[in-house]
């Protein structure tokens, strides 16, 4: 382990995948590190033994030094834009233990808003119960609590079929796994649901940041108001104001016909994709046609958009990470946290980072 903390200490890519065959085994070597190795090396033994095993791992002397640590960054703390974010709930209570309740969460460690994101942007490193085994809960952000993730139940409802038992042909795995995304949209409807009927309203967003799957619900006193999924629009349910105005998601941008047959294929396949951006921005604003809507969109203008806290946005109390079902029984997933121990590795610029026209 002593490797790889000298390679988180040097900036170099290490990922919750690189970890998969350490474990427990491993606990003594780093917390040697953590008494006789300098500064860096410390620090990245306290990362690797968080991201292997969670708070526990890390013994009483440290977890205390930690909570004291992130008990005084909340204290001074600057809301700040959350990134990656995809999937979350927006409650408008201030009241979070029993958000805590309703979501099935216990063990809830208090983290600064930068560090719930970094672990909620690692949920799905891994394998197993990586993604259902933790959730980050925002302080309350403008009088609305913001939840990141679905719990237990949620994950693995009774009616989904297991990739096992699908048939080998792929037409029918197709059609499995179709099966499958209608019974956890309606899960996720019901859940809506359910939260609106405790706490009055609840809303349910779905935005990836890999392609352009995207969905909303918005849900009041017990009664579903709107549901919108890319996926699926015939399952759509209600209608909402704030998506005048623009197209949804399934529906084309009316650009003339054949408006990019003629942009030429070169040997690399992203001048096509450039060049294919930069006309249809030009032509959507010399037409003067209306942009799309998507979770983004609706939170900003229903609730609030993790994308958009900031300095103006009133926060009360801290966030925390809290296990669900998966957690207690399985453990903590593993995370190695950059921000708080050792230098990151420089992003990855996206390929239209070059022209943004």
């Amino acid at each position: 382990m002593r490797a790889v903390a000298e390679s988180l200490v040097a900036g170099e890519r290490v990922s919750a995948w690189d970890l998969n065959d350490a474990g427990p085994d491993d606990f003594p070597e780093l917390r040697e590190i953590r008494r006789t190795g300098n500064q860096a090396l410390r620090n990245a033994a306290r990362a690797l033994l968080f991201g292997l095993g969670g708070p526990e791992a890390l013994g009483e002397d440290d977890l205390t030094l930690l909570r004291r640590l992130i008990k005084s960054k909340i204290a001074v703390e600057v809301p700040l834009a959350m990134r990656s974010c995809e999937f979350w709930y927006a409650i408008p209570t201030t009241d979070q233990a029993a958000v805590l309740d309703a979501f099935g969460l216990s063990d809830a460690e208090p983290v600064t808003m930068s560090l719930g994101t970094e672990i909620w942007n690692q949920h799905y490193h891994g394998s197993g119960h990586q993604r259902c085994a933790r959730l980050y809960v925002s302080p309350a952000l403008d009088g609305w609590t913001l939840v990141f993730g679905r719990p237990s139940d949620d994950q693995h409802p009774a009616d989904v079929t297991g990739e096992s038992s699908w048939s080998i042909e792929p037409r029918e795995q197709y059609q499995a796994m179709l099966a499958n995304e209608k019974v956890r949209r309606g899960v996720d409807r019901d859940r809506c649901v359910a939260l609106s009927r405790r706490f009055g309203a609840a809303q349910l967003y779905w935005r990836s940041h890999g392609d352009s799957t995207t969905s909303w619900c918005v849900a009041e006193k017990g009664e579903l108001v709107r549901f919108y999924d890319v996926s699926a629009p015939e399952e759509s349910a209600g209608e909402l104001a704030a998506e005048n105005g623009y197209l949804l998601p399934h529906e084309d941008t009316p650009l003339p016909e054949g408006w990019a047959d003629d942009i030429e294929h070169t040997d690399d396949p992203l001048d096509w994709q450039r060049e294919w951006v930069r006309r249809h921005r030009r032509l959507k604003a010399e037409l003067g046609l209306p942009d799309h809507c998507d979770a983004d969109t609706i939170a900003e203008a229903l609730s609030v958009h993790p994308g958009k806290i900031g300095p103006h946005t009133r926060a009360e109390g801290h966030g925390v990470i809290a296990l669900t079902r998966c957690g207690r029984e399985y453990g903590h997933p593993r995370t190695l946290l950059r921000g708080l121990a050792y230098p990151p590795a420089p992003e990855r610029p996206s390929f239209l980072d070059e022209d943004q026209t």
